[in-house]
């Protein structure tokens, strides 16, 4: 059989390699699900408390989502693109269509990120931007997921199982941290120092 009538292979969407890179996004959104969760559970109970939460703790955990967020950035972009380019050809235009769609809502979720940072002179400080960028940074996310079920509806076979397993973490992980931060350290019958009464 002559070349030209050998059919071309199949070029295959995610490659070993790329499956690593797949695996390592998936892990560091779901740390910082996690993450996010706690920060925000934590803002929603001031809000309708009218105490402040935001312990040293609070503060670690907010250090904790920009630097994951920034290590985040790298290899969403890579596996992204690299992924688009390698599945933009394939016969099913529905499943194409969606990974753009997802590729586009997880940019946003980083680009609104990083647009809410205070970094020296780039700093956003109109409020109504920032509640902006900060409502899109917290439903795109959800958006996010939704997607991510879509496209792999049509592709490999989901499990399940681990998709709960993980859930039912991220949920006890953050219902624990909030419950922690929520509580009131008098309650525990622990005195502190005298001095520190004056304050």
């Amino acid at each position: 059989e002559s070349p030209s009538k050998e059919r071309k292979k199949p070029v295959r969407p995610v490659t070993p390699r790329l499956r690593k890179v797949l695996y390592l996004v998936l892990t560091l959104f779901g740390v910082l699900s996690a993450n996010g969760l706690y920060l925000t559970s934590v803002t929603w109970l001031q809000y309708f408390t009218g105490e402040v939460f935001e312990t040293h703790f609070y503060q670690l955990m907010f250090l904790a989502h920009l630097g994951l967020g920034l290590l985040l950035i790298a290899p969403v972009v890579a596996f992204g693109f690299i992924h688009m380019w390698r599945s933009k050809d394939r016969r099913n235009r529905r499943a194409v269509k969606i990974g753009y769609a997802l590729l586009g809502i997880a940019l946003l979720i980083l680009i609104s990120g990083l647009l809410l940072t205070r970094i020296g002179s780039f700093a956003v400080v109109n409020p109504t931007t920032r509640r902006v960028f900060y409502w899109m940074h917290l439903l795109a996310p959800l958006g996010a997921v939704w997607l991510y079920w879509l496209h792999r509806l049509v592709g490999p076979r989901i499990k399940w199982h681990i998709g709960r397993r993980v859930g039912m973490a991220i949920a006890c992980f953050v219902a624990l941290m909030v419950g922690f931060q929520a509580s009131d350290p008098s309650r525990s019958g622990d005195e502190g120092p005298r001095d520190g009464q004056r304050y």
